[in-house]
């Protein structure tokens, strides 16, 4: 099976010193007031239809605008893990979910052939630029692009029951595997990197 990408961005909300409920408030709050573009909806329908052809889509494209979720029936102590992040789904079921620590974006696009390929450079840097505000708007500068398998070999956690910090993770797959010199379009078919640490240079 081929490995999937994984997204990250950091940001710069106070979860140590907020009350959870406001903090929930005001970040739900203020991701409403980020546009999700017609590109980005228009690409993730196109996902979306290619997973369930034939179905009837309405319970996706029904959502349009991002609330916060909760988990009934599951134990206590995972549910207090739980409160702990801020988890919503939003436009065509995208999912985002804000931890202490780091920020896991919506997938858009999964798969890292498509990902770097400069046939797609069109939809991705739409999705980056969607990226780029996401994380902008929340005090954050960078995005982390990384293989499931990565992740899985760090144990950098990727359930909403946990949470690390993202720059440390980053400088250990700086070390173990050198940094990212070249940018997102450059590397060719099948020669995918590691990790992609993305600082939005170009959008800036």
């Amino acid at each position: 099976m081929l490995p999937t990408l994984n997204f990250f961005g950091n940001h710069a909300l106070d979860f140590e010193n907020s009350n959870m409920d406001d903090l929930k408030y005001r970040t739900i709050s203020k991701l409403r007031k980020i546009p999700t573009p017609a590109t980005i909806q228009q690409i993730v329908y196109t996902s979306l239809r290619s997973q369930f052809p034939g179905d009837n889509l309405s319970k996706f494209t029904d959502m349009e605008n991002w609330s916060p979720v909760s988990f009934p029936g599951i134990s206590s102590s995972l549910q207090k893990n739980i409160d702990e992040h801020i988890v919503a789904f939003g436009p065509l079921a995208m999912r985002i979910v804000f931890t202490a620590h780091h920020i896991i974006l919506p997938s858009i696009i999964y798969q890292r052939i498509d990902w770097y390929s400069p046939t797609n450079r069109e939809k991705i840097q739409a999705i980056r630029f969607y990226y780029h505000q996401i994380i902008n708007h929340f005090g954050g500068d960078h995005a982390l692009y990384v293989d499931e398998h990565i992740t899985d070999k760090y144990n950098f956690p990727l359930q909403i029951s946990n949470g690390s910090a993202l720059n440390v993770f980053e400088q250990s797959l700086i070390e173990h595997y050198g940094k990212t010199e070249k940018t997102l379009f450059d590397y060719t078919h099948g020669k995918y990197p590691k990790y992609y640490i993305d600082t939005f240079n170009d959008i800036k």
